[in-house]
């Protein structure tokens, strides 16, 4: 069959009519935008009517709206095929009822449109389904028209070609090939940006594209510092305190400094920075970064370290001249010191990682005696605990390495080189609603959620590739091409909540979805949303932030929103809302994590006070979890046995392993609550540390839940504290028998002649 009549003459026979529309609607295009819009809408309508007519649906003189909430809540079509419907309706609204409303670009994107429905038509109602339906084609200017050059030139831009007079009358223009072009491997150069790339490729979207995990700009080697690491750089207090030890330690003694830690903290790029930017302070230093790794294949990693630490064993310490900086992990450095040594011992390096108390429930940031030096990278943390919550001066600082408005920024200048060409796509709108200050706040407050909440390290490497993924969506056209669904699709609210399986941090970022969570703004919204005609003065009333706007005004001048549509406008305002609007946002923090800081915060300064409240609040769970038949008393059988058995359990807190500290903000701390517990006159003390989501679930606890068996192995750590706190308990001196059918209780003791007695309580 011949094609050339019709972008969609593929429906000629199952769609007569509405294949004539569309050869119409295309004709118009270059001629009367508007009124190719119109054709769009009628479309539309004559493919619904042959929708309702193959199903034998009755119509009852429904609207066009009517008609595609009917389809989408009965499900003949997909999400997908609706958005296309109410783009094409909204679009049609538009031109029908303004009449300054011609705009060609509206016109190319509902010729997409049309043809995703044609498609679905054909291949849903179509009775012979064997023509080969061509690809997409952009609409093309016919040889017999005279344009004028003004039309030629809009199309031009349209398909990303800059010198106007070289688009071609006949030219076959893919609508997919205006993408910016991404180059991930540019060279690095001494120049704050280098001005390289053709008239139609993006700078801002190269210089983004290189905070990527997957951009040569990701490889981390203690060995090289590139001048885009070097601006990238953001101080932080490990290297500042690295850098006192190596001005203070004597030029002609031996040093051992270990950096420990674990894999991603940092440790190759402060070694890295070390060597670019403060030669002079290691220049008699020997790094080793990832000293497990054998010299040679007969040695393993534990004979490795003995190699490179034998100066500094037991026998030749006193008279190493040695100057080593050895980055080692926490359980590899554990090893070896209570291993068995062949050659050496090491008993002085021994009780110096012992006397830091490296492994113990103490904050061991830094630790220097004698010759030998020790820095945590595990209490050395990216944020900050405050009185008034969690704040991060480092992802912060990142942030404004990528976002600031300054002239020695190269993101920010690569932004204004792009306007200056009139380049504009999805990810320069991104970049510049993060430059919002309270946009900015809101991304580091949810990264510092998902670390308390899942436990998670984010390096600047990991956090950099982060924010590439909220601001670059897979393709990246002209913004000129996306219809008003797909920016919101692309815009940074959804990409930085729809997008969890691109990395560990966007998969925890997700579960922090303000979807997810009820509150009466949300509530309020949503009625506001269905049954208010007007939708301009809700946005005007919870958005003030400009480029949001811009996202939002095309969509809101029709509120027939309906199913998909509808939910997808109001998730993404929800999102939104978050983002920009303090008051919002506040409305649906949950009070267990706001909780949780504030204790962590307390312990972490030593405040009695509230450490007494968590006290309090730990040991009712602690009784509530097992159950407790009376004031004091535990139970310490499970409740599926004919009787219970209990014994008294007075818990006594120790506050030994706690110090006071003055610190208004601190980022040398704990990142979990650890309460302590003694028995009686005895030394062995029990700690009990608890993470947000113990906190959480002892939370729930304590308001009447009842543990399940799945509880039971998310907290196995809480279930082995009750086990040894039971040590603590008089159940060798009385018991509490409990027969729960009877409902009867009988104490069970020893006399002052040491002998058993059984009582009813």
């Amino acid at each position: 069959m011949n094609f050339n009549g019709g972008f969609l003459n593929f429906l000629e026979d199952s769609s007569p009519i509405g294949a004539q529309i569309a050869k119409k609607m295309e004709d118009l295009i270059f001629e009367d935008p508007s009124s190719s819009i119109i054709k769009a809408r009628v479309f539309a309508e004559e493919i619904i009517s042959q929708v309702f007519k193959h199903e034998n649906l009755e119509v009852f003189h429904l609207s066009l709206n009517d008609k595609i909430s009917f389809l989408s809540k009965e499900g003949y079509f997909e999400r997908d095929i609706q958005r296309s419907f109410d783009i094409i309706r909204l679009a049609g609204n538009k031109a029908a009822h303004d009449g300054q409303f011609n705009d060609i670009t509206e016109a190319f994107k509902l010729h997409k449109e049309m043809y995703k429905i044609g498609v679905w038509f054909y291949e849903v109602y179509s009775l012979e389904q064997q023509l080969k339906i061509p690809l997409y084609e952009i609409p093309q200017i016919k040889p017999k028209e005279n344009i004028e050059d003004i039309v030629r030139k809009q199309i031009g831009e349209l398909i990303g070609l800059v010198n106007f007079n070289q688009l071609k009358r006949n030219s076959s223009v893919r609508a997919d090939l205006p993408k910016a072009k991404i180059n991930e491997n540019i060279e690095t150069s001494t120049n704050i940006l280098t001005k390289d790339l053709q008239s139609d490729q993006s700078y801002l979207l190269r210089e983004l594209t290189r905070l990527k995990d997957s951009s040569q700009e990701a490889i981390e080697n203690a060995s090289q510092f590139s001048t885009f690491k070097d601006y990238m750089h953001v101080d932080r207090k490990i290297q500042l305190d690295l850098e006192n030890i190596l001005n203070t330690r004597d030029s002609n003694m031996g040093n051992l400094i270990l950096l420990c830690g674990s894999v991603g903290d940092g440790k190759s790029h402060l070694l890295a920075y070390l060597k670019e930017k403060r030669p002079e302070l290691i220049k008699n230093y020997t790094i080793y970064n990832d000293a497990t790794e054998s010299f040679s294949p007969n040695k393993d990693s534990m004979e490795t370290l003995e190699e490179i630490l034998n100066n500094f064993s037991d026998e030749k310490i006193n008279f190493s001249t040695d100057k080593i900086i050895l980055a080692i992990n926490m359980g590899v450095l554990h090893n070896f010191i209570y291993r068995k040594h062949e050659n050496y011992t090491y008993n002085n390096l021994k009780i110096f990682v012992e006397n830091s108390e490296l492994f113990l429930n103490n904050i061991t940031a830094s630790y220097s005696r004698g010759n030998i030096d020790l820095l945590s990278f595990g209490d050395y943390h990216s944020y900050e605990l405050t009185v008034n919550g969690p704040t991060s001066t480092f992802y912060s600082a990142l942030i404004n390495k990528v976002f600031s408005p300054s002239s020695n920024n190269p993101f920010y200048l690569a932004l204004q080189e792009d306007e200056d060409r009139h380049l504009n796509t999805i990810v320069h709108e991104n970049y510049k609603f993060m430059q919002n200050s309270f946009v900015q706040e809101q991304i580091i407050q949810l990264i510092i959620q998902a670390i308390i909440k899942k436990k998670l390290v984010i390096s600047a490497r990991a956090f950099l590739n982060f924010l590439a993924d909220i601001l670059i969506p897979d393709e990246v056209v002209n913004r000129k091409l996306l219809n008003d669904f797909e920016v919101l699709e692309q815009s940074l609210p959804n990409l930085l909540f729809n997008r969890r399986e691109r990395s560990i941090i966007l998969e925890a970022v997700s579960q922090l979805d303000p979807i997810h969570y009820r509150s009466v703004y949300t509530d309020q919204l949503a009625v506001n949303l269905n049954t208010l005609s007007n939708w301009t003065p809700i946005i005007n009333e919870y958005i003030q932030e400009e480029v949001s706007n811009k996202w939002l005004v095309p969509i809101i001048t029709d509120n027939n929103l309906i199913n998909h549509s509808f939910n997808m406008f109001f998730e993404f305002f929800v999102r939104l809302n978050y983002l920009v609007n303090k008051e919002f946002s506040s409305s649906i923090s949950t009070h267990n994590y706001k909780d949780y800081l504030n204790n962590l915060y307390f312990f972490n300064i030593g405040n009695l006070q509230h450490i007494r409240n968590v006290y309090e609040e730990i040991k009712s769970a602690i009784f509530k979890w097992k159950g407790s038949p009376k004031r004091d008393f535990i139970y310490l059988n499970n409740p599926s046995e004919k009787f219970r058995l209990s014994q008294k359990l007075n818990l006594s807190p120790t506050l030994e392993h706690l110090s006071k500290r003055t610190d208004e903000s601190i980022d040398t701390f704990k990142t979990s609550i650890v309460l302590g517990y003694k028995n009686g006159e005895n030394s062995d003390n029990i700690y009990l540390e608890i993470d947000f989501p113990l906190y959480q679930l002892l939370r729930k606890v304590q308001t009447g839940y009842r543990p399940n068996k799945q509880d039971a192995e998310d907290g196995i750590k809480f279930v082995e504290f009750i086990e040894k706190i039971y040590k603590f308990g008089d159940k060798k001196k009385e018991m509490l028998v409990h027969f729960p059918q009877d409902n009867k209780f009988y104490m069970v003791k020893r006399d002052d002649f040491g002998s058993f007695v059984f009582e009813r309580e």
